[in-house]
């Protein structure tokens, strides 16, 4: 199998036979190919129309979880299915054009990289009738999660991507939400795999509703880089109550200095918790800083473990 396309579903019977058409239309130049349709719990007429498809395009495979588990726990169950030494991964919406596929698989080849992504915000993408709010929150996580990483990557929470197979065969996956894509470049990036991007438009879904809920994409992505690089928040947190206490202490002196110091004002106090409270916290910022550093060890360890179990379950 050269090619396998994944494609999460969840209540898109108003994209369904039109994406995999698509999708199918731009694959026609691959020999052979594979289409993983997952529906992830769809309660509408989703799961039909993919089994009706299915049963007149072999090369469709349509894959069903029983209630709704998450764009993350989909996109595994397409990876454990998916047979292709390339794999790319689709909304279901048409936000992407799949005719970027052939691309993506040719730059995956000619640059020796090992993901390629498709991204809006790199120089040369573009957005098309996204909504405002929608753009700003998608703009914020990628430009938030992205600083956290050591590579200078523009998009790291779009789906469209292609990865070679051994880069999915060589991690473990935590993630069963929207957080799975920056949590597979955060790993491979940890690894050493050479990951690329490729310019795409986004554009705003035309048919049906998003799924996507802002409030906990949003603290998965932010949980996620305080992970990545916990002095983001250990050191603001720690460096603002030094900074209160500085400037309490500084009152205080100015105080001492015209005479009106009084030892047993709660400010004394408050100064002190100030910034024994802020010096602790920035040691615990640099302490699990160096905790974190240790996470290519680990990814590592996975790596093998993962790679030894896929050997044994091959024989």
């Amino acid at each position: 199998m050269e090619v396998s396309v994944i494609i999460p579903m969840y209540n898109e019977e108003e994209n369904v036979l039109l994406t995999l058409q698509e999708v199918k239309n731009v694959m026609g130049q691959y020999s052979p190919y594979q289409i993983i349709a997952v529906d992830d719990g769809s309660s509408d007429n989703t799961l039909n129309l993919l089994n009706q498809y299915a049963s007149e395009n072999p090369e469709v495979e349509v894959l069903k979880h029983p209630l709704n588990m998450g764009m993350g726990k989909a996109l595994i169950t397409g990876f454990e299915k998916a047979s292709g030494k390339v794999i790319i991964t689709l909304d279901a919406d048409l936000s992407y054009d799949p005719n970027y596929i052939p691309l993506m698989v040719w730059k995956l080849h000619e640059e020796n990289a090992d993901i390629v992504i498709g991204s809006q915000y790199m120089d040369g993408g573009k957005t098309e009738d996204i909504p405002f709010i929608r753009l700003f929150v998608s703009k914020m996580a990628n430009r938030i999660v992205g600083y956290s990483m050591n590579e200078n990557i523009s998009t790291v929470t779009g789906i469209l991507r292609a990865y070679k197979k051994e880069v999915l065969d060589s991690i473990e996956i935590e993630s069963r939400g929207t957080a799975i894509n920056p949590e597979i470049l955060s790993k491979a990036i940890a690894l050493g795999f050479k990951i690329i991007e490729v310019p795409v438009t986004l554009k705003g879904r035309e048919l049906g509703e998003s799924k996507v809920q802002f409030r906990s994409t949003t603290i998965s992505h932010l949980l996620l880089t305080f992970y990545e690089r916990p002095m983001i928040l250990f050191g603001f947190v720690g460096l603002f109550l030094c900074l209160i206490g500085i400037i309490s202490a500084i009152y205080l002196f100015y105080l001492y200095l015209i005479g009106q110091l009084d030892p047993n004002r709660p400010l004394m106090i408050f100064m002190v918790l100030t910034l024994l409270s802020g010096i602790q916290i920035l040691i615990f910022g640099f302490m699990a800083t160096q905790i974190s550093l240790l996470k290519r060890e680990i990814y590592i360890v996975q790596k093998e473990n993962k790679l030894m179990r896929k050997r044994f379950e091959d024989e």
